[in-house]
């Protein structure tokens, strides 16, 4: 008897920690489902991103930057928008020099145009500089 019961308690710590193993995530919910961002319909942004500021007027670069939930709590860019931004079709440039830096300008190109990604602080900051 004794013996089922620790079986038993054993399958149910087992069971609940699959459960809690399962229902965590490490990126914020915010990384899950993308729009196209003001400035570059084609360069997707979280949905639930919030515009603070837009710049499209510039004769150099047109830029809009984002709150998003729970970005304060992040140290990088996660990989799931990384590999969102990939599948939407752009390409990083991977010889930057800044990469080492904790929060690097991330430079992205579709075509002919050109995207630079930032994380600073709590705002995700879409940059796109304008041909001559």
């Amino acid at each position: 008897m004794k013996r089922k019961v620790s079986l038993f308690a054993f399958c149910l710590f087992c069971s609940s920690l699959l459960l809690l193993t399962g229902c965590t995530s490490e990126e914020p919910s915010s990384w899950a489902v993308y729009d196209g961002a003001t400035v570059e319909e084609s360069f997707p942004v979280p949905q639930e991103a919030s515009k603070t500021e837009v710049t499209a007027n510039n004769t150099k670069i047109s830029y809009v930057r984002y709150s998003v939930p729970g970005l304060d709590s992040l140290d990088r860019i996660p990989q799931a928008y990384l590999d969102a931004i990939q599948a939407w079709g752009w390409t990083e440039q991977t010889d930057q020099e800044n990469l080492d830096d904790p929060n690097p300008l991330l430079i992205f190109s579709k075509g002919e145009t050109t995207v630079h990604l930032s994380l600073e602080g709590s705002y995700l900051t879409v940059l796109v500089p304008k041909e001559n």
